[in-house]
């Protein structure tokens, strides 16, 4: 049985609002901007930060990410060759962590040698980089287990990009194992438009040209398939949330409906040259998006301008005039 992080926190004063102040229909675009800017919405703000903890809930969400690990180890997926860029994403972010949440984290280096401490979850480590045995994880695992994002790392192959190693435990409808080894061209392949339009190409040119010393981020959103705080509506755990949406529209209960909201970065690692692309994930209710007037009638809008093909695609065309009436009533 999943845990579904507390539903007593004010999301939206932290919430990525993924849309432009005067934005009032739906629009399709890479909307990358740089990272490390903090952002003022209707709600509070957000992005001051590469990782966003959680506050209060992190230790819920962490505790799910690792019950999922633990039942189901191949929500980690490293190919052959990557372990170098496993070990490159590690450090960067203990790296960056150890900066930006000083007083929770700190990291010591004397050459090789590490020790981490992460005083919310209680890690104490010590290891030697690039040595596996000094961890009771692989360093894409480690990383997993004390950070909410979902971690992928990308490379350049025969002038594609592939996602040639992941940590995944919060997808959307989407599976780790299934994806693994893809390039970015399949992966995108079923969404309506992105490659007819040339999104995909101009993503995936975008991500082989990244600078490493610049972080960019985008946002992205659908209507979550649960009708709950769940994070985890992979594949793999379709039984768990399959008939959510079916239940919460036939009981008209369109206020437990969930706006799910990914953060997006994207980074070039100093030392391997792979490319991650994190993903975390927020969830509010339009329960609380309704109490903010300029977020309920812009995506009470946006549901409706949004078309068809988009909307069947994110599974909301069965219910989105619905959702969007409850928003303005």
């Amino acid at each position: 049985m999943s845990t579904n992080i507390s539903e007593g926190t004010k999301y939206t004063t932290t919430l990525p609002w993924p849309f432009a102040e005067d934005q009032q229909d739906f629009q399709y675009s890479v909307n990358v901007e740089p990272a490390r800017m903090r952002k003022k919405t209707a709600g509070g703000e957000w992005g001051a930060n590469i990782v966003d903890l959680g506050g209060d809930d992190y230790a819920h969400i962490m505790k799910e990410r690792r019950r999922i690990l633990a039942a189901d180890p191949d929500r980690v997926q490293i190919l052959p060759g990557m372990m170098p860029a496993c070990w490159d994403l590690l450090m960067y972010y203990l790296r960056d962590l150890a900066i930006t949440h000083p007083e929770h984290m700190q990291l010591h280096e004397d050459g090789d040698l590490v020790r981490w401490q992460n005083h919310l979850l209680g890690t104490d480590q010590t290891f030697v980089v690039g040595d596996e045995s000094s961890l009771q994880h692989d360093p894409m695992t480690f990383l997993g287990r004390e950070i909410p994002d979902d971690l992928l790392l990308v490379k350049e192959r025969g002038g594609q990009m592939h996602f040639d190693a992941g940590l995944v435990t919060f997808a959307a409808a989407w599976s780790v194992t299934f994806d693994a080894g893809m390039s970015f061209t399949e992966i995108h392949q079923p969404v309506p438009r992105l490659t007819r339009e040339g999104i995909t190409s101009r993503a995936e040119q975008f991500l082989m040209r990244l600078p490493a010393d610049q972080v960019f981020r985008r946002v992205n959103w659908t209507l979550s398939a649960s009708g709950s705080r769940k994070l985890d509506i992979s594949l793999e755990e379709l039984p768990e949330w399959g008939q959510d949406i079916p239940r919460l529209v036939a009981e008209r209960n369109f206020g437990n409906l969930q706006l799910r909201i990914e953060l997006e970065h994207f980074i070039r690692l100093p030392m391997s040259g792979a490319v991650t692309f994190s993903i975390r994930t927020y969830m509010a209710s339009l329960e609380e998006i309704k109490a903010i007037p300029a977020w309920r009638d812009q995506l009470a809008q946006i549901l409706m301008s949004t078309p068809e093909d988009i909307a069947a695609y994110k599974g909301v065309s069965d219910y989105r005039a619905a959702a969007a009436a409850w928003l303005l009533n």
